[in-house]
């Protein structure tokens, strides 16, 4: 699941890079190219199955407890936030320094507010429900899903999952029925959370559940699940490759259809089998895997600032005549996974462990704290 999670977080950075080589090439007139080998954006589908999956398998022992809703609210928050808040902080100080110097409009306060808070907001005024930080769009709903979900978990789990995953249908049937306008704080949250995307987290749990009660597929059947998930995002239902320059994916039902269930797939591949054992080069590319996975989070959020700060120096030296843009996307994703190990290690874990310690109440109740999808 680890590895999984690497991926998703990979194949999400090498999207942004390769479309932020592309709008330069097209700035100075080259013949950059994107390959759309796979729909890089079905990494966020793949996080948001996952945190599902997550978040039912890691609350066993919180389920039916009086108590629970607040524990499992203060862990999710210390857990996401800070990290969260470190980098949308950065990238207010980067926007108002532009604005000084370069004489950019800086995003109204209560957007800005909105984003530091989870509260979607069309930050941008385009009609899309962004923070200011606009990969933030996924934190929003990560969010979202741990409310809905403190909301049932003092329920058995079983009854918990049913009643998570029947309001999110709801909200999704009420989107369809009742359309909302996203403009205004309040018609951005409501079309926001309203989308078909919310399913996915269900798919998650969904899978969860299937693992507690021991169903477990065999190796014929799990190598078919993924090699079907794989042909499903090749194929590519949303034609990501086909868009424009500026399209921002939809989160309506294509997406849940074309990128949701393959990414559905991948986990039930991963997750209803047994646990590998290998040995030698395989056991080192594991742990490799693993290790990223582990740093995914500072991964998702780090990364579109390593890609530039690396374009704007690559382009600075003239690198981009002699050598051209795919070694600079190389070696900014090297550079992205470098330092996300590195914020994970120094900053990432040693915060999360400090903040649980002192706010969680009954530290002995609860299961080790899974990262963040």
């Amino acid at each position: 699941m680890q590895i999984l999670r690497g991926i998703a977080a990979l194949t999400v950075a090498f999207g942004h890079a390769q479309h932020d080589a592309k709008v330069q090439s097209v700035r100075i007139g080259g013949d950059f190219e994107r390959i759309f080998t796979l729909p890089w954006g079905a990494g966020v589908d793949l996080f948001f199955v996952i945190s599902g999956f997550i978040m039912v398998y890691s609350s066993e022992r919180l389920f039916s407890r009086p108590d629970a809703a607040g524990h499992f609210l203060g862990r999710r928050l210390v857990r996401i936030a800070p990290l969260y808040w470190l980098f949308t902080g950065l990238y207010l100080a980067l926007l108002i320094r532009a604005a000084a110097t370069e004489g950019k409009v800086l995003p109204a306060l209560p957007d800005i507010l909105a984003s530091f808070a989870f509260w979607p907001t069309d930050a941008f005024g385009d009609g899309i429900p962004r923070p200011i930080l606009t990969l933030g769009w996924t934190l929003n709903y990560e969010m979202f899903f741990y409310c809905v979900f403190a909301l049932f978990i003092g329920f058995a789990r079983d009854r918990a999952v049913l009643g998570v995953a029947t309001l999110l249908g709801a909200l999704v049937l009420l989107g369809a029925l009742v359309p909302a306008v996203p403009q205004g704080p309040f018609g951005a949250a409501a079309f926001f959370w309203t989308r078909p995307i919310l399913v996915e987290f269900a798919f998650g749990m969904g899978l969860a559940l299937l693992l507690r009660a021991g169903v477990r597929l065999s190796a014929p059947v799990r190598g078919a699940l993924a090699a079907t998930a794989v042909a499903a995002l090749v194929w590519d239902a949303m034609g990501s490759g086909h868009q424009a320059l500026d399209w921002t994916t939809p989160n309506e039902g294509l997406r849940v259809l074309g990128w949701g269930v393959p990414a559905a797939l991948l986990v039930a591949a991963a997750a209803l089998g047994p646990l590998w054992r290998l040995a030698g080069p395989g056991q080192l590319i594991t742990r490799i895997g693993a290790r990223l996975g582990d740093a995914s989070y500072a991964l998702y959020l780090s990364h579109p600032f390593v890609i530039f700060g690396f374009r704007k120096a690559w382009m600075a030296a003239g690198l981009h005549d002699r050598l051209g843009f795919w070694p600079m996307l190389a070696i900014s994703l090297v550079l992205s996974c470098l330092v996300a190990l590195l914020v994970h290690a120094l900053v990432e874990k040693p915060l999360t462990t400090w903040l649980q310690a002192r706010t969680a109440p009954h530290p002995s109740a609860a299961m080790s704290p899974p990262n963040a999808a």
